[in-house]
Protein backbone atom coordinates (compact mmCIF):
# COMPACT_ATOMS: atom_id res chain seq x y z
CA UNK A 1 0.00 0.00 0.00
CA UNK A 2 1.46 3.54 -1.23
CA UNK A 3 2.00 5.45 2.00
CA UNK A 4 0.03 8.85 2.09
CA UNK A 5 2.92 11.13 2.26
CA UNK A 6 4.42 8.92 -0.81
CA UNK A 7 1.32 9.81 -2.76
CA UNK A 8 0.56 14.06 -1.92
CA UNK A 9 4.71 13.81 -3.14
CA UNK A 10 4.10 12.53 -6.77
CA UNK A 11 0.58 13.95 -7.28
CA UNK A 12 2.58 17.54 -7.20
CA UNK A 13 5.48 16.28 -9.64
CA UNK A 14 5.88 16.70 -12.90
CA UNK A 15 7.89 15.62 -16.32
CA UNK A 16 8.07 18.65 -17.93
CA UNK A 17 10.93 20.73 -17.90
CA UNK A 18 10.81 23.17 -15.45
CA UNK A 19 10.67 27.09 -16.99
CA UNK A 20 13.51 28.88 -15.46
CA UNK A 21 13.98 32.59 -15.45
CA UNK A 22 17.55 32.49 -16.52
CA UNK A 23 19.32 32.88 -13.84
CA UNK A 24 22.28 30.73 -12.58
CA UNK A 25 20.86 26.74 -12.23
CA UNK A 26 20.93 23.93 -10.10
CA UNK A 27 19.38 20.67 -9.43
CA UNK A 28 19.57 17.84 -6.34
CA UNK A 29 18.16 14.54 -6.26
CA UNK A 30 15.47 13.92 -3.59
CA UNK A 31 15.74 9.72 -3.78
CA UNK A 32 12.72 8.22 -1.90
CA UNK A 33 13.56 4.29 -0.84
CA UNK A 34 9.80 3.05 -1.03
CA UNK A 35 6.58 4.13 -1.91
CA UNK A 36 4.86 1.89 1.17
CA UNK A 37 7.79 3.17 3.90
CA UNK A 38 9.32 6.23 2.29
CA UNK A 39 12.66 7.36 3.55
CA UNK A 40 14.72 10.11 1.67
CA UNK A 41 18.54 10.96 1.65
CA UNK A 42 20.03 13.67 2.82
CA UNK A 43 23.74 14.72 3.49
CA UNK A 44 25.77 16.96 5.47
CA UNK A 45 28.01 18.99 3.30
CA UNK A 46 31.63 18.88 4.51
CA UNK A 47 32.74 22.13 5.64
CA UNK A 48 34.81 23.12 3.89
CA UNK A 49 36.10 27.28 3.80
CA UNK A 50 34.26 29.21 0.91
CA UNK A 51 31.24 27.00 0.39
CA UNK A 52 28.21 28.67 1.35
CA UNK A 53 26.56 25.50 2.24
CA UNK A 54 28.84 24.09 4.26
CA UNK A 55 28.20 21.50 6.91
CA UNK A 56 24.50 22.24 6.01
CA UNK A 57 21.81 19.17 5.60
CA UNK A 58 21.20 19.09 2.03
CA UNK A 59 20.26 16.59 -0.93
CA UNK A 60 22.82 15.00 -3.24
CA UNK A 61 22.76 17.92 -6.14
CA UNK A 62 24.60 20.81 -7.48
CA UNK A 63 24.81 23.51 -10.41
CA UNK A 64 24.46 22.19 -13.87
CA UNK A 65 27.50 22.49 -16.07
CA UNK A 66 28.23 22.95 -19.59
CA UNK A 67 27.17 19.33 -21.54
CA UNK A 68 24.39 18.48 -18.95
CA UNK A 69 21.56 19.33 -20.74
CA UNK A 70 18.96 19.28 -18.66
CA UNK A 71 18.27 19.52 -14.53
CA UNK A 72 17.70 15.41 -14.73
CA UNK A 73 20.84 14.94 -16.15
CA UNK A 74 22.74 17.46 -13.83
CA UNK A 75 20.86 15.68 -10.86
CA UNK A 76 22.18 12.45 -12.00
CA UNK A 77 25.66 13.27 -12.53
CA UNK A 78 25.73 15.33 -9.09
CA UNK A 79 24.50 12.17 -7.32
CA UNK A 80 26.70 9.77 -8.67
CA UNK A 81 29.63 12.19 -7.89
CA UNK A 82 28.76 13.08 -3.92
CA UNK A 83 27.35 9.51 -3.31
CA UNK A 84 27.98 7.08 -5.93
CA UNK A 85 24.45 6.36 -6.75
CA UNK A 86 23.85 5.93 -10.35
CA UNK A 87 20.19 6.94 -10.42
CA UNK A 88 20.22 5.98 -14.27
CA UNK A 89 20.20 2.59 -13.42
CA UNK A 90 19.10 2.50 -9.84
CA UNK A 91 15.70 3.96 -9.93
CA UNK A 92 12.74 5.68 -11.82
CA UNK A 93 12.73 9.33 -12.48
CA UNK A 94 9.46 10.23 -10.98
CA UNK A 95 9.10 14.15 -11.82
CA UNK A 96 10.02 17.49 -10.86
CA UNK A 97 9.48 19.11 -8.22
CA UNK A 98 8.65 22.77 -7.56
CA UNK A 99 11.90 24.88 -8.58
CA UNK A 100 13.17 26.91 -5.63
CA UNK A 101 15.11 29.79 -5.22
CA UNK A 102 18.21 30.16 -3.10
CA UNK A 103 18.03 33.02 -0.40
CA UNK A 104 20.40 35.47 -2.45
CA UNK A 105 17.82 34.89 -5.60
CA UNK A 106 20.98 34.50 -7.59
CA UNK A 107 20.59 30.60 -8.29
CA UNK A 108 17.28 28.31 -8.89
CA UNK A 109 17.35 25.09 -7.63
CA UNK A 110 15.66 22.59 -9.68
CA UNK A 111 14.41 19.02 -7.04
CA UNK A 112 14.41 15.93 -9.46
CA UNK A 113 12.47 13.06 -7.60
CA UNK A 114 13.39 9.35 -8.18
CA UNK A 115 12.11 6.08 -6.65
CA UNK A 116 14.85 3.50 -5.77
CA UNK A 117 14.28 -0.18 -7.94
CA UNK A 118 16.38 -1.84 -5.87
CA UNK A 119 18.94 -1.35 -2.77
CA UNK A 120 22.04 1.17 -3.12
CA UNK A 121 25.57 1.43 -1.48
CA UNK A 122 25.69 5.22 -0.56
CA UNK A 123 29.42 6.36 -0.70
CA UNK A 124 30.32 9.25 0.08
CA UNK A 125 33.13 11.47 -1.79
CA UNK A 126 34.89 14.70 -0.01
CA UNK A 127 31.81 16.77 -0.33
CA UNK A 128 29.85 14.98 2.07
CA UNK A 129 30.89 14.72 5.65
CA UNK A 130 27.22 11.90 6.53
CA UNK A 131 24.07 10.61 5.05
CA UNK A 132 20.80 9.69 6.54
CA UNK A 133 17.61 7.94 5.16
CA UNK A 134 15.13 10.06 6.79
CA UNK A 135 11.50 8.36 7.00
CA UNK A 136 9.32 10.75 5.52
CA UNK A 137 6.49 9.94 7.82
CA UNK A 138 9.16 11.37 10.83
CA UNK A 139 10.31 14.07 9.35
CA UNK A 140 7.21 15.72 8.82
CA UNK A 141 6.10 15.15 12.13
CA UNK A 142 9.57 16.48 13.37
CA UNK A 143 8.95 20.15 12.95
CA UNK A 144 11.05 22.68 15.19
CA UNK A 145 13.05 26.11 14.99
CA UNK A 146 16.64 26.62 13.99
CA UNK A 147 18.15 29.49 15.14
CA UNK A 148 20.74 31.00 12.66
CA UNK A 149 23.41 33.95 13.71
CA UNK A 150 22.76 36.95 11.17
CA UNK A 151 25.11 39.58 12.07
CA UNK A 152 24.34 40.43 16.44
CA UNK A 153 21.19 38.54 16.40
CA UNK A 154 19.32 35.16 16.24
CA UNK A 155 17.00 34.42 13.33
CA UNK A 156 14.58 31.67 14.16
CA UNK A 157 13.79 29.79 11.04
CA UNK A 158 11.46 26.89 10.50
CA UNK A 159 12.91 23.34 10.30
CA UNK A 160 12.87 19.70 11.10
CA UNK A 161 15.30 17.51 12.97
CA UNK A 162 15.69 13.64 12.47
CA UNK A 163 18.82 12.39 14.46
CA UNK A 164 20.86 15.27 14.50
CA UNK A 165 20.59 16.36 11.24
CA UNK A 166 18.83 19.67 11.46
CA UNK A 167 16.85 20.35 8.11
CA UNK A 168 16.19 24.76 7.65
CA UNK A 169 16.94 26.64 4.92
CA UNK A 170 16.37 25.48 1.28
CA UNK A 171 16.47 21.96 1.85
CA UNK A 172 13.57 22.77 4.56
CA UNK A 173 11.59 24.76 1.71
CA UNK A 174 11.98 22.09 -0.44
CA UNK A 175 10.33 19.12 1.49
CA UNK A 176 7.87 21.36 2.73
CA UNK A 177 7.04 22.42 -0.73
CA UNK A 178 6.60 18.35 -1.23
CA UNK A 179 5.11 16.86 1.64
CA UNK A 180 2.74 19.65 2.37
CA UNK A 181 -1.20 19.21 1.15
Amino acid sequence: MVSEIYDRITKKLTAAEPVVKGMRLAAVSMIISDEDRPSVLLIRRAERSGDPWSGQIAFPGGKMQLGDGTPLRTAVRETDEEVGIDLSTSSSFIGYGQVATTHTGTMEVVPAVFLLRNEVDVTPNEEVASYLWADLRELAGSRTTYSLDVGDKAVQMPAFQVEDYVVWGLTHRILSSAMEG
